[in-house]
């Protein structure tokens, strides 16, 4: 008797938002958020139901429906984003940074 991996995913993607929230992750990186909980999800599952446990099956599965659940292709794409954008940012506070340093010394 063990858990449907539809409940499993169900109770991923509901829980995301909430551990997300709580950690401070940014909404661009929630979807690997949600591949992590399903992966250990599914895989202790298999470990206290099936009875031939094979730890790499287990994560194999359990990684494919992650990634299906979540869309590899956007969940790549919103990783991009986000690298991207902070990087724009921190360049931005950088040269801010050295316009107020050249400011000061006046």
């Amino acid at each position: 008797m063990g858990f449907d991996l539809g409940l499993i995913i169900a109770f991923a993607l509901a829980g995301t938002a909430t551990l997300s929230d709580v950690l401070r992750i940014p909404k661009k990186l929630r979807s690997w958020v949600a591949v992590v909980l399903i992966l250990g999800l599914y895989m202790v599952n298999q470990w206290l139901y099936s009875p031939g446990f094979d730890w790499k099956t287990a994560l194999l599965e359990g990684l494919t429906a992650g990634l299906a659940s979540v869309g590899i292709h956007s969940s790549a794409k919103n990783t991009l984003e986000q690298f991207s954008v902070s990087k724009t940012n921190e360049q931005q506070n950088q040269i801010k940074g050295k316009n107020n340093d050249s400011q000061s010394a006046v």
